[in-house]
């Protein structure tokens, strides 16, 4: 081999002509079209082949707020169903606890509106919101509120005709906090008061 074929494998050219060594220990073509980087030449910021890079959606502001709201309000009203919500003094002595299954149409109200509050709830917690989300959660706590407040004037109006001693048991304010709660995440809600939006 002639002495210009000597250099040629052991030193290369620069772009500014300035002649230096060459590392036999680095590929001579990178991958995927990659600018090999020489010491002292600025590192690409990514290859020039590739296309723009897709930008990320950002994602809606957190509505963390209005779902633990809910999300309270939707547990405390379907324990409410299973706590007293009559408490009769029996003339023997004995304490009648009658819970909200002992009043099977309104107990079963009062727990499909709390799964269809849970449903809203859940999406409050991925990040969908707008104005069917909030009069879902409104008239679910109104709902409540409104199941409740017919119980306990009902078991009060009885307690004063009768000579039967009954109170209100706790199920029932229960199931009126877990009502304003509904309401408040409804209030909370960050999404916008129109159709359409989330």
């Amino acid at each position: 081999m002639d002495e210009q074929g000597s250099v040629d494998e052991t030193e290369a050219t620069s772009s500014d002509g300035e002649v230096r060594a060459a590392d036999p220990m680095l590929p001579h073509t990178p991958p995927f079209g990659i600018k090999a980087v020489h010491p002292g030449d600025d590192p690409p910021i990514r290859p020039p082949d590739l296309g723009p890079i897709s930008e990320q959606r950002d994602r809606p502001a957190g509505n963390g707020l209005a779902a633990m709201a809910s999300t309270v309000g939707v547990v405390l009203a379907i324990i409410g169903t299973f706590l007293p919500w009559i408490v009769a003094d029996r003339s023997d002595g004995a304490v009648d606890h009658l819970i909200g299954w002992d009043f099977a149409g309104d107990a079963m109200l009062v727990l499909v509106t709390g799964l269809i509050a849970a449903g809203v709830t859940a999406a409050f917690w991925v990040g969908q919101r707008g104005l069917v989300h909030k009069l879902l959660l409104l008239v679910a706590g109104g709902v409540l509120l409104a199941i409740a407040g017919i119980e306990i004037a009902d078991i009060r109006a009885v307690d004063a005709a009768s000579a039967l001693e009954r109170s209100v048991g706790s199920g029932l304010p229960v199931i009126a906090i877990g009502g304003v709660l509904l309401v408040g995440g409804a209030l909370l809600d960050r999404g916008p008061w129109s159709f359409g939006s989330r």
